[in-house]
């Protein structure tokens, strides 16, 4: 038998709103292989230069930015220039290159750029459409208050979670939807794989031989 299509699962959400914590539960528990892909794993191939993390980056208006967010204290945006715009399309391109040589993906979180999230989506869907990959676009929702004592705790404190939470969700159309508000990363990572076990099968039964 052939090998079954690759899943692409995008788990989406503000930042802190555990979706690394997801991915990394739901790799674990697949028994497919599922390479991880999103912005954190841009931005670390990204140089200095050209991101928000180095204060004195030369190049971060043409990369990616950290800005204040007027009138709210303590919250960020990540400004996107054009070569940080390239950037997520080059992510987007290798996304849709790994589901066409049949390996799956899950995308860490997209960008709060509408253009780079269209183009993705746009790429996904004719790929599911060509019966080349299973697409599954999952969202997390928090509300602020718990949004922001995550944020606290957080490894990476960056300020950009309440700014996240204010914006359109990445996806207009998500399969499907979840409010993390009260639940631990276990309850939430049993929501999602009930959900794919029935979407995705193949996740908990391995490639057929």
């Amino acid at each position: 038998m052939s090998a079954p299509q690759p899943l692409c699962l995008v788990i989406n959400g503000p930042s802190a709103a555990g979706k690394s914590t997801l991915t990394t539960t739901i790799q674990d528990r697949a028994e497919v292989p599922l390479l991880r892909f999103g912005l954190d794993e841009l931005f670390r191939m990204v140089p200095d230069h050209w991101s928000g993390g180095l204060p004195e980056a030369r190049h971060s208006d043409l990369g990616f930015r950290y800005e204040d967010v007027e009138g709210r204290d303590g919250v960020r945006r990540i400004r996107t220039g054009p070569d940080g715009r390239l950037m997520l399309a080059a992510m987007n391109a290798a996304i849709a290159a790994m589901l066409r040589a049949g390996q799956g993906v899950i995308v860490d979180g997209q960008a709060f750029e509408p253009e780079a999230n269209h183009d993705l989506e746009a790429q996904l869907g004719e790929l599911d459409r060509q019966g080349s990959a299973v697409v599954a676009i999952v969202e997390l929702k928090t509300d602020d208050s718990e949004l922001e004592d995550r944020q606290r705790r957080h490894q990476h404190p960056a300020g950009l979670s309440l700014f996240h939470n204010s914006r359109p969700p990445q996806s207009a159309n998500p399969h499907l939807v979840i409010d993390t508000t009260g639940l631990d990363a276990t309850q939430v990572a049993d929501v999602l794989w009930g959900w794919l076990v029935v979407t995705y099968p193949t996740i908990q039964k391995g490639s057929p031989t």
